[in-house]
């Protein structure tokens, strides 16, 4: 019997994922950032979140050693894991697919205010998009600077749509991730990377407690329409 092949170490990984850097990158996270803001189904939310977190992960290795790019899967899975215990333990539906009924609980990914969201959001895409060649803080390399600007945007975006306290917390954590990413390509400094690490897990328990607070989600909709 063979012996297992040994597991490649955090530089290998990250310098086969170079590959990806660079456009295909920028269109997965760009893409990712747009779903997260505009849908209203959780489970889909939390796995954009999972998306978004590791293309952050890729242009973080080009930027810190491994170890802080490994830093920002983590930080993302583990924000993910929070939100979706906090979510069936408010009642929020089943398991991890569209379209479930569970307790009188109906995850409606195509909710009334979804066109109205998916409109304001390629609004704004297509705003920072037309706007790219002018974009502020020059001293960032380009890819970093363009999504330093969308994570910034899409969170303000995001924190003036949210009427929930997971969409607020999707925006505050875009917003942690954009001033990350700008601080790791201008000033590595890693009690920063800590800091800014642990301000994000907090963010991430305390929309998880306000998510049971809420408890089930259109329960009033649905007990006024009966």
């Amino acid at each position: 019997m063979q012996p297992l092949p040994p597991f490649p170490s955090l530089e290998t990984l990250f310098q086969q994922t170079d590959r990806l850097a660079g456009t295909p990158l920028l269109l997965a996270l760009s893409l990712s950032v747009i779903v997260l803001v505009a849908a209203r189904d959780w489970r889909l939310v939390l796995a954009m979140l999972m998306v978004v977190y590791a293309g952050l992960a890729v242009l973080t290795a080009s930027l810190l050693p491994p170890q802080w790019a490994l830093l920002r899967v983590v930080v993302g899975g583990l924000a993910a894991v929070i939100w979706y215990i906090s979510a069936q333990q408010a009642g929020w539906g089943g398991s991890f697919l569209p379209f479930q009924h569970s307790q009188g609980v109906e995850a409606r990914p195509l909710a009334s205010t979804t066109l109205f969201r998916t409109l304001i959001v390629l609004a704004v895409a297509v705003l920072i998009l037309t706007l790219r060649p002018r974009l502020p803080l020059p001293a960032l390399p380009t890819d970093a600077r363009f999504v330093v600007i969308w994570l910034g945007a899409f969170g303000l975006l995001a924190l003036a749509l949210g009427d929930e306290a997971l969409q607020a917390g999707v925006a505050l954590l875009l917003w942690l991730a954009a001033t990350q990413l700008m601080l790791a390509a201008l000033q590595q400094d890693a009690w920063l990377i800590w800091l800014l690490s642990s301000v994000e897990l907090l963010v991430a328990l305390a929309t998880g407690y306000l998510m049971i607070a809420r408890g089930p989600l259109w329960s009033n909709e649905q007990g006024g329409s009966d």
